[in-house]
């Protein structure tokens, strides 16, 4: 970490204005992961013939804190909030391990998503907007007698393009003795299923935890739980304290995380590389099987929107080209998408009757839906002769 600490004894001098700075430690980015070109700005489903508006997407991994990123963030787009993970379960455990009552706040840094599970235990609520917040405003909040004991971060450090803003303001605004919960998107989760399709604008930064370490470090706050989660393809749950408190020691999980990430080699640049090279052969993949398909006279529709959430997910599909003439359509149980496409590649979006009606030869499972939940899919295309396709990892015909 030579670099990083000579960057802090310099002052983290900018970089020059044409060259993108890593958003934990402020060294210039030069290594890039992949370059997906031009992709919509929101890819939310979209009426046929709908303009789109498009901006650069790629990932670059810093050189030395290795924090994988988009270094150039889109104009900001609404986007609706990621679901709660666990909330419930989470809710009771926080409430029986912090003995919280009537008396001790729950605040959330995000879209309130997870408040909901605290004020049916009794706890007082408080949202604030992640976009803003800093230790300004962490400051005029506790000047209003507002300490949260608990305090949820879901989405905004992902989101987040200035860390160390946010990471400031969540020191400033937690009361003395309170924990922070953040949710990230987990780096190591993206690369092992080599998830094209959960890039997208507006999710800014992929963690291992030493990179959410160092960010949060700097800011008087330790990292002393993790569990790796399911959320969103692969995520980390950690669990954050003052550096001044140390009634809360770090539990197993941070070591065995940080062997599991050692032995995934993310602290060298091989390990990023490779996943290079792992995404153009994802991409390969999927093409030569749609084309195949095509040239051996058989029909592709899918089922589900990409990655499940509106906003995010077409990746896959606009980095491949791929449009309706290589995947017929697809199809969603929401009756507001019906009749929709999909950003950024005119395919349609149907009801889910149509693939009985057309009985496709392969359906492309766009939704990331476990394998044995596919399987016991009923109605499911073996009933006209079909089999499904798992485009991630790698092709996988169910």
């Amino acid at each position: 970490m030579a670099r990083l600490h000579e960057a802090r004894r310099n002052g983290m001098r900018a970089p020059p204005s044409s060259a993108p700075s890593c958003r934990c430690c402020g060294l210039v980015l030069e290594e890039e992961v992949a370059d997906f070109g031009l992709a919509p700005l929101d890819a939310a489903p979209v009426p046929p013939g709908a303009g789109l508006s498009f901006h650069p997407l790629r990932l670059m991994v810093c050189s030395d804190c290795r924090l994988v990123q988009l270094p150039d963030p889109a104009p900001a787009v609404a986007r609706p909030p990621s679901a709660p993970w666990q909330a419930e379960g989470f809710a009771a455990t926080m409430v029986a391990a912090l003995r919280l009552d009537g008396w001790t706040p729950v605040a959330e840094i995000g879209p309130g998503a997870m408040l909901p599970a605290f004020a049916r235990r009794g706890m007082p609520v408080l949202q604030q907007h992640a976009v803003g917040f800093t230790i300004d405003q962490a400051r005029r909040l506790r000047a209003e007698g507002l300490e949260p004991v608990l305090l949820l971060v879901p989405d905004a450090m992902a989101e987040s393009p200035s860390l160390h803003s946010l990471a400031a303001g969540l020191r400033e605004f937690l009361a003395p003795g309170g924990l922070v919960m953040l949710d990230v998107p987990s780096l190591q989760g993206m690369m092992e299923g080599r998830r094209i399709d959960l890039v997208r604008h507006g999710l800014l930064s992929w963690f291992t935890l030493s990179t959410a370490e160092m960010v949060l470090a700097q800011h008087g706050l330790v990292i002393f739980d993790a569990i790796r989660t399911g959320r969103d393809g692969g995520g980390l749950r950690l669990l954050a304290r003052h550096v001044e408190d140390r009634g809360k020691t770090l539990t197993p999980a941070i070591e065995a995380l940080r062997r599991e990430e050692a032995a995934a080699g993310l602290s060298c640049p091989d390990a990023y590389r490779a996943f290079a090279g792992q995404l153009v052969e994802a991409k390969c993949a999927l093409l030569d099987f749609l084309l195949g398909a095509q040239r051996g006279g058989r029909r592709v529709a899918g089922v589900g929107v990409p990655g499940g959430l509106p906003g995010g997910g077409t990746t896959l599909l606009t980095w491949c080209g791929v449009g309706p003439e290589l995947l017929a359509f697809t199809v969603h149980d929401d009756p507001a998408w019906q009749g929709m496409t999909l950003a950024g590649t005119s395919i349609p979006i149907r009801p889910p009757e149509a693939l009985e009606e057309e009985a496709p030869d392969y359906v492309l499972d766009l939704a990331a839906t476990p394998r044995a939940a596919l399987s016991c899919r009923q109605p499911g295309p073996r009933a006209w002769g079909g089999r499904f396709v798992v485009p991630l990892p790698n092709i996988d015909i169910v």
